[in-house]
């Protein structure tokens, strides 16, 4: 027991290095806490104080980061959906021009110098070349797509 107490410095300080590994290994944030209350009970063992107090003060520590400090961080990393948005997130709602004919059993059309295998939408008419269309949904390497409605101004005036 006297080698624990004499040596009590170092034991907090490889506890929290091994929790702080586990930690890199699981991304939870659940052995980060743990490592903070560790580094806790090593800072009062180097300032002198009893095992007990060291031990106690691990728990407290420990206990106040998973109860206080854990949630908020969690929230904060997760908070961000949009950044983390892939790019087959962003293409439904876009605007392109067909630089082929697209039915609904096939057709090709270029998004950002890639060429996609795009089709029309079941009940939406087949966009000829050069024709506005909007993504409506990625299905699997496919664009499903649907012509956007043109105002002929001609036709109006008549």
């Amino acid at each position: 027991m006297e080698w624990i107490e004499a040596n009590a410095g170092w034991l907090w300080l490889v506890l929290a290095l091994v929790l702080a590994g586990v930690e890199v290994l699981t991304l939870d944030l659940l052995f980060l806490m743990l490592a903070a209350g560790a580094a806790a009970g090593g800072v009062a063992a180097l300032a002198g104080a009893d095992l007990w107090v060291q031990i106690v003060l691990f728990a407290v520590v420990s206990l106040l980061m998973l109860t206080a400090v854990r949630p908020a961080a969690l929230r904060r990393l997760h908070s961000d959906d949009a950044a983390s948005a892939s790019y087959l997130d962003t293409l439904p709602g876009r605007r392109l021009t067909a630089d082929a004919a697209i039915t609904r059993e096939s057709g090709l059309i270029g998004v950002d110098g890639d060429t996609w295998s795009a089709r029309v939408d079941a009940g939406a008419p087949d966009a000829e070349p050069g024709t506005d269309v909007r993504i409506l949904r990625v299905d699997g390497a496919t664009l499903i797509v649907a012509p956007v409605p043109r105002i002929d101004w001609d036709a109006a005036r008549d």
